[in-house]
This record gives C-alpha cells, structure tokens and sequence, in this order.
C-alpha cells in the first residue's frame, strides 16, 4: 500500500506574511522582448508596467551601443546597469538629504510647540 504524502499547506505564510496561495494568485505571467531576446517574467506589477519598463531598458541599451560604439550588447547592458545603478544611489542621497530637511524642521516645529 502506497503511502500517502500530506496535502501541502498553502497557508503557511512566506516572507512577506502573506499565504503562499493568495500571493501566487496575483502573480501572472508578463512577456517582454528585449534586443530580440523574449523574457517571461512572474510579477504582480501591471503588464503594461512591465512592458514600458522593458522599452526603457531596450532604448537605454541600444542608446550606449549607438553613442559608445560598443557592439557588445553584454558590454552595453553592463554600462545600461552601471548607468542605472548610479542614478539609483544618487536618488536615494538626495531622499536622505531631504528626509534629513524635514526632520530637522519638525525637530524646530516639535520645540516650539513644547515651549508654547
């Protein structure tokens, strides 16, 4: 007699606290075509989403290989994610220097209302 194996629990929560099952509901396939290259991809985010991020990525790509010369398109999507990382970090100092502004001005606005 075969023994039988236990029915898996999709309600175990995963990382982010949700059940397994409800978080591969939302989750549908995109397609995208990026310098010929189909990618499938597994996302909640809207398709169209998706689909404007890939044209971004294809134009950045087909940008430094035009502007730079280089003929590799890994070279180019090495400099595409160097590019992109650059602006990512520079973006996030200045959401620091900001979040550092507004801080220091409810610090101010905090004092003035323990002085009142």
């Amino acid at each position: 007699m075969a023994e039988e194996k236990p029915a898996p629990n999709h309600n175990i929560p995963n990382a982010k606290g949700l059940p397994r099952s409800s978080l591969q509901e939302r989750r549908e396939v995109v397609v995208v075509n990026i310098l010929g290259n189909e990618i499938r991809l597994r996302t909640q985010t809207d398709s169209a989403y998706v689909h404007k991020l890939a044209e971004d990525i294809e134009n950045r790509i087909k940008r430094c290989m035009s502007d730079s010369g280089v003929m590799s398109s890994l070279k180019a999507v090495i400099l595409v994610c160097l590019e992109l990382s650059d602006e990512l970090e520079k973006s996030k100092q200045q959401n620091s220097r900001k979040d550092k502004i507004w801080e220091d001005k409810i610090d101010k606005l905090l004092d003035k209302i323990s002085a009142v």
